[in-house]
Order: C-alpha cells, then structure tokens, then sequence
C-alpha cells in the first residue's frame, strides 16, 4: 500500500512538502534538520519564486541553507565550493531569490541562504560549485565534490521543487502531487542482473588482443561505463523534450524479434555490419589504453576510479567518443518509433513500431522501492499509447528493458519483474 499526503482538491503544497520532508529526513542526519518554521519557510519561499518569470525566462535555482563560514573554502570548484558573500544580507523572498537566480545559474552555482534572527532567513551570497555534479544524473567521466550535509532545494519548472540533503534526494512537488520514492535505479541489483552475463562475454571478449598487457578489470567498471550512456542518452532526450523509447533486447532474440511477422516492425533496420558493433570498438580501445596506462603506473587493477584519475589526452578524446555515441543514440530515438539495441549495445534498428498483443494483460505494477518489493497495481488504460506498447511487449517478452522518456521531462524504466511488468520512476531533479 502506498501514502501520499492530501490536501484540498487532492492538491500538495509547500507544506505538504515539508511535512515528506521531515518523514523522510535520514535518522542519522537529525542535527542538520532545520526546525519547521524555517524548513516551511524555505520551502514555500521557492515554491513561489518558480512561478515568477524574469524578462520571459524561466526562473530556476538551487538554494543551500547555511552558514557562509561553514562552507567556503579557498579552494575553487570543481575541487571544493568558493563562493561570495554580500556586503550586507539580502531579504529572502521569492522576488529576490528571482532576481539573484539570474546570476546563479542552476548547473553552476546555488543561493546562500542561513538563518537571521527569530525564525527569519536571509540570502547572504552566491556558491560556486562547478557543474560536474550534474554527472552523477547525466553520466561523465568527472564526478564533482559531494556537497555538505545541508539542506538544498533545487528548482526547475513552475510549481517544482526537490529537497535533498547534500546529494540525496528525499523528496518532490510537482503538478501538485509530492513524491517521496527518490531511489537510482542504477543502484538496483536487478538492473545489474539484467546486463551480467553480458559484461562477461564483453570482458572475455577484450582480452582476445594478445598484444594488450593484462592488467584485471573490475567487472563493475564496464557496469559504471554503460550506465553513464544510459544516463547520457536519458538526459539528451529529456533535455530536448521530444520523449522517445530505448529497448534493450537480448542478442539471441534478435532473429525472432525482426521477423517480417513479428513483434517490431523498423522503419529503418539497420545493416549487419562492422559499424553496429561502435560500442565494443570504443570499450576495446579504452581498455586498451587503461591497459597502457596502469601498466606504466604500476596500477594493479582497472576501474572507475583509474578511469576518472588518469590524465591522459587520448583516454579524455574516448570519453567524448563515449559522449558522442550517446548523443547518435539518442538522436535516433527523436524519430517517431522506439529505439531497439541488444544488450551487448549493437543497434538493430529505429523509428520501430512495437505490436505485441498482450490480451490479458490489464494492468501493470508500479515499483514503489529499489527492487520492486513494495508496489501498486495500475491500470493499463492510466497511461499513453507510447507507453502501453511497451507494457505489452515486456508481457510478450521478459528478457526486454525498456527506457520511456516522455515529453515532460519524467523517465520510466519498464521491465517483466519476477513474472509481471513492472515500472519503475527514475530519479529526477
């Protein structure tokens, strides 16, 4: 069963949102809860400032509520926050949260905000944080400094707003409905197992080169690597707010799957060649050159952590052949149709029509946790043509994950779980 706080008309609100928060606020974190009257301040403060507009923009922030002196150090980003500080502290209202988020834009910087006086805040400067953090949604080699264990607001549309604390995200109002499920689904251990054998045949496969220096590779490694396309292709589509479908299917599957009469019919399939096979040229050659590289250094072991730290010119232009591919893929998926690829990353084809008949199938399961453990029953007619479709070929096909990024920016990860279709809301901002 699940729980969502009403208010009049069905509608949440700022103090709604509060009353989530102060639920889902980390035990262990308690000291750096701040108290209700400030907690429903800040909250209904921005809430607000997004239904402003500046010279027809948009009006998006990232608030931190704390102490300057707390924060800043003289380091500058993207190795630690820096920052400036007012000569004097600015009122905290949602006109001028509206005019300082035009100087603070929302991937680089957050509003200072800290508490003055009886239950009061103030806006008291500027943080710098560098947009490297945003790789953590959006995928990249690069992840930035982890942000202090304070509470941050982040705004991106009229009426939305998200409360983390630091990087966790703990809840959401958006369309006047809260959300309180914030779990990455790249951290599940069924989308791990979906992938597995997988990343071994690709594992066994690099070191077939017998000129390649062995040096082990962290099986997790290859995980981290398709997972930030994953998140790259997710955030182009979102971004250019045309929704589109990414099907993965299994290589054995293929065959059946692009018959004349079965259950994909491709506007454009793709032809089996060389050129299908680009994800596996670009994982050999980065190996490859991590191979080189730890060889040289004396590095034991090859995983994400080697990928991020060596500095090296041709391992960065294969980090932006990585992006690139991602951007093609995503590409693929503005033309109206699903994209179809198999699970070792081969494209099959785009602009596919998905067909199967799933009669008996009336209504699927929303995941409510990671692992699906806890969920609800939705009926099948609740949602779009786009995104039955791929209801029912999960139904007609268990091995398939699907990706369906809609037009208003939400992303559902679809999958037969333990039997029957399942989808699971990805973290958001």
């Amino acid at each position: 069963m699940t729980h969502r706080l009403q208010s009049y008309l069905g509608y949440s609100y700022p103090n709604q949102l509060a009353e989530l928060v102060k639920r889902a606020w980390p035990a262990d974190l308690l000291s750096y809860l701040p108290t209700e009257g400030l907690l429903r301040l800040l909250l209904d403060v921005a809430y607000h400032a997004t239904l402003l507009r500046e010279e027809q923009r948009p009006v998006t922030f990232r608030l931190l509520l704390g102490r300057p002196e707390e924060l800043m150090t003289d380091n500058q980003p993207p190795i630690a926050l820096s920052g400036v500080s007012f000569d004097r502290p600015r009122p905290f209202n949602e006109q001028e949260v509206r005019r300082i988020s035009m100087a603070a834009d929302f991937y680089r910087s957050l509003i200072g905000v800290t508490p003055h006086g009886d239950e009061k805040l103030k806006i008291w400067g500027i943080l710098l944080s560098g947009t490297r953090w945003v790789n953590s949604l959006e995928g990249g080699r690069f992840s930035g400094i982890p942000l202090p264990t304070r509470i941050v607001v982040h705004a991106l549309g009229p009426g939305r707003v998200t409360v983390f604390v630091g990087h966790r995200r703990l809840a959401a109002l958006s369309g006047g409905q809260l959300e309180a499920y914030a779990f990455d689904l790249f951290q599940s251990q069924w989308l791990k197992e979906t992938f597995k054998t997988v990343r071994k045949q690709i594992q066994h496969w690099l070191f077939q080169d017998a000129d390649l220096p062995f040096v082990p590779i962290d099986t997790e490694f290859l995980r981290e690597l398709s997972q930030n396309i994953v998140r790259r292709i997710v955030s182009v589509v979102r971004n250019a707010k045309h929704g589109g479908t990414l099907v993965f299917i299994e290589p054995q599957e293929e065959t059946c799957l692009t018959d004349r009469n079965g259950p994909v019919r491709f506007k454009y399939l793709l032809a089996q060649n060389h050129q299908r096979k680009r994800y596996r040229q670009l994982i050999r050659s980065a190996i490859s050159r991590l191979c080189k590289l730890a060889a040289a250094n004396n590095v034991q072991n090859i995983g994400w952590n080697e990928y991020q730290s060596f500095a090296d010119r041709e391992l960065s232009e294969l980090d932006e052949a990585f992006f690139e591919f991602a951007h093609f893929l995503a590409d693929l998926t503005s033309v109206d149709g699903a994209l179809i690829l198999t699970k070792n990353w081969e494209v099959v084809g785009f602009g596919a029509e998905l067909l199967s008949e799933a009669p008996s199938l009336a209504s699927v399961r929303r995941a409510m946790d990671l692992e699906g453990t806890i969920w609800a029953n939705e009926a099948l007619d609740d949602v779009g043509t786009r995104h039955r479709a791929v209801y029912r070929l999960c139904d007609q096909y268990p091995n398939c994950l699907a990706i369906v990024v809609s037009q208003d920016g939400s992303v559902r990860f679809v999958k037969n779980h333990h039997g029957v279709v399942t989808y699971w809301n990805q973290l958001s901002w």
